[in-house]
């Protein structure tokens, strides 16, 4: 799978992955409709931005999230319209607005959705230095931070971690900075960009690593096969095409900017 090879190879592997003729390719009546209107409606994550305590700022759309459903709709040939909808307590976005075609990013039991998972590259575990914690097996019972639609919390779960969820990967990073967790888990390519900040030396990454789970983000708005199947197409060439990988690389430079900004004391969470 794309996302989990070295950060070079996904280019590499673009060269091998040609555009499919989306026009050729089957839909089913979600996306039919949403061709019949030339607007595809997607439901994303939404959360506040880290902003002076002083002026609060109102949630926004997720950037990645938009990103992938800005790549459906101009595949589908059709203007995209962005709901923005917010995390509940378990980090699940459900549709409140009936028109929407598409929900990505933790639906949670959708009737109907592609296979393959459009986000998620390898993940990594990171704790204080000089703690007991080396393995995902030491963190049994232990909360872990991570963010609404993290697509390493069944794994964490499963391995007997206590995921703690957060409405977005800064909030997530500044609870685990706080020491409401134990250990933070996210995509290494993030990972990467924080344990470069000078307040990242008293942080490590443990040896463990966190294969992102598969499926179960993408939901339409009703049970359709082959609307299904055709956003499934989409979501792989989206990974072997390399728009992922550029995605994932401007991901973790905004959370690390973000990162930098709280340590700095320039900006806090309302």
């Amino acid at each position: 799978m794309p996302e989990r090879l070295p950060a070079p190879l996904p280019g590499w592997l673009a060269h091998l992955s040609p555009e499919p003729d989306w026009g050729a390719v089957p839909v089913g009546p979600v996306l039919a409709g949403a061709a019949g209107r030339g607007e595809l409606v997607v439901g994303v994550r939404a959360y506040a931005r880290p902003a002076p305590s002083d002026r609060p700022t109102p949630p926004e759309a997720d950037a990645f999230d938009v990103g992938f459903a800005r790549y459906v709709a101009e595949r589908l040939h059709v203007r995209l319209r962005v709901v923005a909808l917010q995390p509940d307590a378990r980090g699940n976005v459900t549709p409140r607005v009936p028109s929407v075609d598409l929900v990505i990013a933790g639906a949670g039991a959708p009737r109907s959705n592609a296979p393959t998972a459009y986000t998620g590259g390898m993940g990594r575990l990171v704790a204080l230095r000089g703690s007991a914690l080396h393995t995902q097996a030491d963190l049994v019972a232990k909360p872990v931070c991570v963010a609404s639609g993290s697509p390493y919390t069944s794994a964490l779960a499963a391995a007997g971690a206590v995921p703690h969820v957060y409405e977005s990967a800064i909030r997530a990073v500044s609870a685990f900075m706080a020491g409401a967790c134990d250990a933070l888990a996210e995509d290494d390519a993030v990972l990467d960009r924080l344990l470069g900040l000078p307040e990242w030396r008293f942080y490590r990454r443990l040896d463990t690593r966190l294969a992102p789970g598969r499926g179960g983000q993408i939901a339409l708005r009703e049970a359709d096969t082959a609307s299904a199947a055709w956003i499934d197409l989409a979501t792989r060439h989206w990974k072997t095409g390399g728009a992922f990988a550029v995605a994932r690389e401007r991901r973790a430079a905004t959370v690390a900017y973000e990162a930098g900004l709280l340590q700095g004391g320039f900006i806090c969470h309302s």
